[in-house]
């Protein structure tokens, strides 16, 4: 019979090699991601299910902390749990009753999950969609081989733009170098005003490169006399490397540095063992107004294979959500209730025609 309990500093390789084996978990779910969702003043909530002492099984939720009455609380990759066993949803109940009864499980209402499965399992059918993933529900995964095995299976235009990169002398390194982050953040900075997208700011990216370099993290740079023109980061989790952030100059188009980065990722990762490269968002073609549908282009370029996954679903606890409606209801005057519920509704101002 397993038990859930909360995670010691002394459990953090144990609970790593555990997660980095897990076909259905990801670098999410790792100590280290951890880590840098606390320095972004995240509430870390790690769990482990217990069998006496060994480590079988868990999860890392995180929450962020706010005002508000219904607070939402996330394990994105998790939580880790063989799936199909068939004490499946008795583990599954324990881990989520240990969240509850946590101190920063206490004001949440909802815990959302989301393993990474390409078909539900019985006991998370019933549970509810979620209204947005934690992480892109459609990726490209590129199985890692020896180079002539990994040229064949790219698209005839990938294999070409890669090869005349080099041949026009892109220059591509990897670096480990916290303060590349500067040089990084520059290239996304410059990608984001072109392309008109949101960036988060340079804190945000000095966490992540504390948190996970050297060990899980990696900048690669792709240069064309001495400008440096496309720049990627990349996490190195269990089996598989993760092309997470990334940007590219509107400069030398003619050079075709972005070919020139992506491959040299992939038989840099191929030659260190790794199995899988995840693009990690991909839109298969036909959905032209999806905002990832010209990146996709690109990234299909390489080969690979579309993969969906099931995306979130939420634990909703009902008890806490009436309990923060009724608080919230209790807090507002009598005479505004009374107000709200004799004002005009939209169908009689008109508003619905």
């Amino acid at each position: 019979m397993m038990h859930a309990a909360p995670l010691q500093a002394h459990h953090r390789e144990a609970w790593d090699a555990l997660v980095a084996s897990h076909p259905a978990s990801g670098f999410m779910q790792s100590w280290g991601w951890s880590d840098f969702k606390a320095l972004e003043g995240y509430t870390v909530v790690r769990l482990g299910l217990f069998a006496k002492e060994t480590l079988c099984g868990g999860g890392i939720a995180y929450t962020f902390p706010s005002l508000a009455e219904a607070g939402l609380a996330v394990m994105p990759d998790g939580p880790v749990l063989d799936w199909e066993a068939p004490g499946a949803s008795a583990e599954f109940r324990a881990l989520v009753s240990a969240f509850r009864n946590s101190a920063a499980g206490r004001r949440v209402v909802a815990l959302r999950v989301e393993p990474r499965l390409e078909a539900a399992p019985e006991l998370l059918r019933d549970l509810p969609r979620a209204p947005v993933d934690l992480v892109p529900d459609e990726t490209l995964l590129v199985d890692l081989h020896p180079e002539p095995e990994m040229l064949a299976r790219m698209k005839p235009k990938g294999r070409y733009n890669a090869r005349l990169a080099l041949r026009r002398g892109v220059e591509v390194v990897s670096s480990v170098d916290p303060t590349d982050v500067h040089e990084f953040h520059f290239i996304l900075e410059q990608t984001a005003r072109y392309q008109d997208f949101r960036l988060e700011p340079k804190r945000f990216f000095i966490n992540l490169v504390q948190a996970l370099f050297p060990r899980m993290g990696r900048f690669t740079f792709a240069r064309y006399k001495g400008i440096t023109l496309a720049a990627a980061l990349t996490v190195r989790h269990g089996r598989t490397v993760t092309y997470l952030y990334g940007g590219h100059l509107p400069l030398f188009p003619d050079v075709m540095a972005s070919y020139a980065l992506h491959w040299h990722i992939l038989r840099e990762a191929a030659s260190e063992g790794y199995r899988l490269y995840d693009f990690y968002g991909y839109v298969p073609p036909g959905r032209p107004d999806h905002p990832y549908d010209r990146f996709s282009r690109f990234k299909e370029k390489f080969g690979g294979r579309s993969v969906r996954w099931i995306g979130s679903r939420d634990v909703v606890f009902h008890d806490r959500l009436a309990e923060a409606a009724l608080r919230a209801i209790r807090s507002v005057p009598v005479d505004a209730l009374v107000a709200d519920t004799a004002s005009p509704t939209w169908e009689q101002r008109g508003e619905g025609l």
